[in-house]
């Protein structure tokens, strides 16, 4: 059995399948495989080219485009490494990512992910910037209430992990943060303080296409994160209100927190709202929820509101991005 599987879940053919393939055969860390979900893409292996003949490539296909959860999900099952690495089929990895992470984990036993620093590339392969990480496990458990502390693809885990805690359908395009904020709460995470990965930026992304399908979900997850966190049920996904666009989707669930009293939550989506969105409207209905969920803490969260919407959640819980 090989060491580590590269999980990689596709819905169609792109020009950057290739290259993404390309960097896991670049590994130094040759004891791998690389299990390729087809969710309904109907992938010619021609398509492939010589990246598609290495022995090391599995092929699984599914019938239809049944979600990235469930892709995901049939992924994890059909792996047969002891480690599972993500990578998405725009993405690319760096040759030494494998080997640095798999040596991190088997020096960190009792931890169950690890990440890596990332560059941001453009649809050319360009370098064009950083994305943001954190290496620390506590600062990556303490930012995972808000956001994902490194990006997904540049995790790797032990299989036991992902089996544990499968992708959930309800949230279809923010799974992955949903997973990450459940895996902090009963594993360790770190991250290896190297550029092991380059994150693909383009028009054609799922980012792009459903910002605002994407933005209710993250909301969803952050609200049920604080419900946990706080010993309470995780209650339903959604929450009142709805919205056409991400930042009316903050300001909706801005008003949620508030109402069951998780005042610093409420705080961050009032200025992501208007982070989302800088116009004088939205200036004042953020400044509204803002203000009143500071007005409405307890004594000791007013502080911590009030830092959340003043200064967002790097400054306010004092970490450190690599």
């Amino acid at each position: 059995m090989p060491a580590v599987t590269v999980l990689m879940v596709t819905h169609r053919a792109t020009p950057f399948l290739r290259p993404a393939i390309d960097s896991v055969w670049a590994q130094a860390w040759r004891d791998l495989e690389l299990l390729l979900v087809d969710n309904g893409a109907g992938l010619d292996p021609d398509v492939l080219g010589e990246a598609g003949r290495d022995p090391r490539l599995r092929l699984l296909r599914l019938p239809a485009n049944a979600g990235i959860p469930a892709g995901h999900n049939a992924g994890v099952a059909a792996a047969q490494g002891e480690f599972i690495a993500l990578l998405d089929h725009d993405d690319r990895m760096l040759p030494a990512r494998l080997e640095r992470q798999v040596e991190w984990l088997r020096q960190h036993r009792t931890a169950g992910l690890v990440g890596s620093r990332a560059e941001t590339i453009d649809a050319a392969g360009r370098v064009t910037g950083a994305e943001f990480s954190l290496a620390s496990a506590e600062e990556q458990h303490r930012y995972l209430p808000y956001a994902c502390p490194v990006v997904t693809p540049a995790y790797t885990g032990r299989r036991a992990v992902f089996a544990a805690l499968p992708y959930r359908a309800e949230f279809p395009l923010a799974a992955d943060f949903d997973f990450l904020a459940r895996a902090s709460a009963r594993y360790g995470l770190g991250a290896v303080p190297e550029v092991l990965l380059q994150y693909r930026r383009h028009a054609g992304q799922a980012t792009v296409e459903h910002a605002a399908a994407i933005e209710r979900q993250r909301c969803a997850i952050r609200l049920r994160t604080a419900r946990r966190r706080a010993g309470r049920a995780e209650g339903p996904a959604d929450f009142p209100g709805t919205g056409d666009s991400p930042a009316a989707c903050c300001l909706a669930c801005a008003d949620q927190c508030r109402r069951e009293g998780f005042a610093v939550l409420a705080a961050y989506h009032a200025r992501r709202a208007l982070s989302l969105e800088r116009s004088a409207p939205m200036a004042l209905r953020s400044a509204v929820r803002g203000l009143g969920a500071v007005a409405g803490a307890s004594a000791t969260q007013r502080g911590p509101a009030w830092a959340m919407y003043r200064r967002g959640p790097v400054q306010a819980l004092g970490l450190h991005p690599e």
